[in-house]
């Protein structure tokens, strides 16, 4: 392969075709301009064969603009993210846009350098799920003090650290409430919960449904009876354990992998579920309906809060008036791991 070979430009484009380098420009932008359809086809076939890719560098110094949103979430490998992501990345190509990811890994260096990055490839706008550990009173000042210079529109997608800010999350304190109303419901008292980190509003808010529900029923939530951690396996298969011996008749889990991990901790101490002990989560990620003992959940609505978050970031790029603070509800979904207590 050679390597030392010149980089096809745009004048060899327009030489091939036997247009201008302003008329392949149009072409290769998709500028709606009154062109004739061969000479479209012409400018795409010689740049075809000349492997000519259009250089967004130039496009956005011409334009103004680069048609890219970067994207930063806290972890790739959480299913909710995973679908999340798939369906932004549908919602911005149906709009013209394109998308960079980028992964924190929930640390906060990685939030500030990815910020950093996005600005430096010019990206139109930003669609932000910070980690948790970037939520600390510290470590919101120093996202504000690089965001507000930018001038970067951006919206946060499932997390936020202020109401004033652009957000579309779902709502967490009404889902968790309508959730714990269904345990109650179905007669139970004790219930323990497994939360996230509380420095998000999304475990924050979930406690906070929690409590009300409780407290309508003439119940509390004892300190003894939460566990916190991240939303994963692990805490909720070593919080699971805890709730158990606590003697918890019923636990919520702040995310289905949690509940997953309730799952395992009930195996190995020899519980039954529902029999035993009932479980409810909260995502309806895809694993849920497959389990041997099918999850009970709280389903996230993540196309539509895609869609909407999309919405918002174009809107903002655009200039045009749009809501920017989005709460959507989710919805019961209904399934074998919760059942009534015997009085």
């Amino acid at each position: 392969m050679d390597t030392t070979a010149k980089r096809t430009t745009i004048k060899d484009v327009a030489s091939r075709a036997g247009v201008s380098p302003t008329t392949v420009s149009m072409v290769m932008n998709g500028k709606p301009v009154a062109l004739p359809e061969e000479t479209r086809a012409r400018v795409k076939k010689a740049a075809e064969e000349l492997h000519y890719y259009t250089d967004f560098n130039a496009r956005a110094m011409v334009m103004g603009k680069t048609n890219i949103i970067g994207v930063i979430v806290p972890d790739i490998s959480n299913m909710f993210f995973a679908e999340a992501l798939h369906c932004i990345q549908v919602a911005c190509a149906e709009r013209g846009y394109d998308i960079i990811l980028c992964n924190s890994e929930e640390l906060a260096e990685n939030d500030f350098r990815y910020i950093k990055l996005l600005a430096g490839r010019n990206v139109d706008g930003l669609i932000y799920s910070p980690s948790a550990e970037s939520l600390t009173e510290e470590n919101i000042a120093k996202i504000k003090s690089l965001l507000q210079p930018l001038k970067l529109p951006h919206v946060f997608f499932d997390r936020f650290y202020s109401e004033k800010e652009p957000y579309v999350v779902v709502d967490n304190e009404e889902s968790s409430y309508r959730a714990a109303r269904y345990l109650i419901e179905a007669g139970h008292r004790k219930i323990g919960a497994i939360a996230g980190p509380l420095t998000l509003n999304s475990s924050r808010n979930r406690l906070e449904g929690l409590r009300r529900a409780l407290a309508e029923a003439g119940e509390s939530l004892p300190d003894n009876m939460i566990v916190t951690g991240k939303y994963d396996y692990e805490t909720g298969r070593t919080g699971g354990e805890k709730l158990i011996k606590e003697g918890a008749s019923a636990i919520f889990a702040f995310s289905d992998m949690q509940a997953y991990g309730v799952y395992e901790s009930a195996k190995e101490l020899g519980v039954k579920i529902p029999e035993d002990l009932s479980v409810f989560g909260f995502d309806d990620t895809f694993y849920s309906s497959l389990l041997e003992t099918p999850l009970t959940t709280m389903r996230q609505p993540v196309k539509t809060l895609a869609e909407e978050a999309c919405r918002v970031i174009l809107d903002l790029i655009e200039g045009k008036k749009t809501q920017r603070s989005v709460k959507l509800p989710a919805e019961i979904v209904e399934r074998k791991s919760v059942a009534a207590k015997e009085k």
